[in-house]
């Protein structure tokens, strides 16, 4: 446990704009909501599109898939997953920003998994202790234009950008930290 707040201190110290993190709910929750229910027009952000890089879930993804980072973006908005292979410990965490609030959702996340908002609930900090399951947040951006990945980790070490999924294709960003758009068609 000590590691993992190691790492997640260097997270936060290294991305927060703020000093003051709120926790997005207890460890071993399912499913909580870390703020009020969207507004009609958040809720109308959700379903446009993004890039198509980052659109639909990744084709054949379950636990135990190749390790790393898996996000897209669908209609309910976006989700960020870890798995590697194998039952063995490893450590993923990283740090998604927005230059509007953002709201999560906690997915199967166990004893020791931590996602967490910044005060002003522009910055994601994320750290989760995987066994080659599935852990992961849903995150919704209000109406944001872009979104940026940054300081992705597997334990002590920078996340190869190979190591990182985008969307249906998995689709590998060209460095890390990457910034994805929304689509303007």
């Amino acid at each position: 446990m000590p590691v993992i707040r190691t790492l997640l201190a260097a997270v936060v110290a290294s991305a927060a704009a703020t000093a003051t993190l709120v926790l997005a709910a207890p460890a071993g929750a399912t499913a909580a909501s870390a703020a009020a229910g969207p507004s009609p027009t958040a809720a109308a952000c959700d379903r446009a599109g993004w890039a198509d890089r980052v659109q639909g879930a990744p084709a054949g993804f379950t636990g135990g898939a190749r390790g790393g980072d898996y996000l897209w973006h669908d209609s309910s908005g976006f989700h960020l997953r870890v798995t590697h292979r194998g039952d063995d410990r490893a450590v993923y965490t990283g740090v998604i920003t927005s230059p509007t609030p953002m709201r999560i959702n906690l997915v199967k996340l166990e004893r020791g998994d931590v996602a967490k908002l910044s005060a002003n609930h522009r910055s994601l900090v994320f750290a989760f202790v995987n066994y080659g399951h599935v852990d992961g947040v849903d995150f919704h951006t209000d109406c944001a234009a872009s979104i940026t990945i940054s300081h992705l980790n597997a334990g002590r070490s920078a996340l190869s950008p190979d190591r990182v999924y985008l969307g249906a294709t998995k689709a590998h960003p060209a460095r890390i930290p990457f910034t994805v758009h929304r689509d303007r068609h």
